[in-house]
């Protein structure tokens, strides 16, 4: 028995499969290099099969061209989308890495071999942290439903709307700073006035040795106050979820 796939569904499939894969590569919590890439790649093509429905429909007769250029601008409405959502979700990591400068854990910087970068304990934590709140809230389901809606605004063989993205991306990197002056903040000013405090010291009495012991004083405050950031966590990774998900949602093609 012979089997035949349309060709507009086999178009449909690969443009689909192109968007999805701009989007794993960059949208946490799919981008970690612990994934395998085989299996970001096996995601890819089972979120676009899955949403084969919403991208069938629209597709005209595919050409070579056509399927060439759409695949590029697929890969690019993806990877921007991915993006976004990157953006709002590091300001969690953000808060710790504010906390590491101003606590002095950065004089000693660990080496994070699944990101292959060097990151401060704090930051680390906090984004350890996010990820775990991330799927015990079901947050990595509402970014894929924000993914999912995002072929109504853009739908495929439409163009990069360059001026609403432009836009969304500078409301991102807002949000994001302001995200994690939030959830740092009141470590960060505990910090600032133990700072003063030393200063003054100083200026009170010069022969003492401030940097002696100026460092382990601002990190015995920095381990015990930690805490005041966690209770702050859920409510801002929801926030920013919903804001990425919104983000994604309000993009239309013109």
């Amino acid at each position: 028995m012979d089997l035949e796939v349309p060709a507009t569904t086999l178009a449909a499939l690969l443009l689909g499969t192109a968007r999805a894969a701009g989007f794993v590569l960059l949208s946490p919590p799919f981008m970690s290099r612990s994934i395998p890439a085989p299996v970001k790649g096996a995601l890819a093509l089972a979120l676009s099969v899955a949403l084969l429905s919403r991208i069938a429909p629209e597709l005209p007769e595919p050409t070579a061209g056509f399927l060439v250029v759409g695949a590029i601008t697929e890969v690019v409405i993806g990877a921007a989308l991915g993006f976004v959502v990157q953006l709002l979700f590091a300001a969690v990591q953000y808060a710790g890495d504010l906390i590491d400068i101003t606590g002095g854990f950065t004089m000693q910087p660990s080496y994070d071999p699944l990101s292959m970068t060097t990151s401060g304990a704090v930051g680390r934590l906090h984004h350890l942290l996010a990820l775990t709140l991330l799927f015990t809230s079901g947050g990595h389901l509402l970014i894929v439903r924000g993914f999912a809606t995002s072929y109504e605004g853009l739908p495929v063989g439409g163009g990069v709307p360059t001026d609403q993205l432009a836009q969304v991306l500078i409301t991102a990197l807002s949000m994001m700073f302001l995200a994690a002056l939030q959830i740092a903040g009141p470590l960060v000013a505990v910090l600032l006035l133990a700072d003063v405090a030393l200063a003054l010291l100083s200026r009170a009495a010069p022969a003492l040795n401030i940097f002696a012991f100026g460092f382990p004083v601002k990190i015995m405050l920095t381990l015990a106050l930690l805490g005041l950031t966690f209770p702050l966590l859920p409510s801002a990774l929801d926030a920013l979820l919903d804001a990425a998900a919104r983000a994604m949602v309000s993009l239309r093609s013109g």
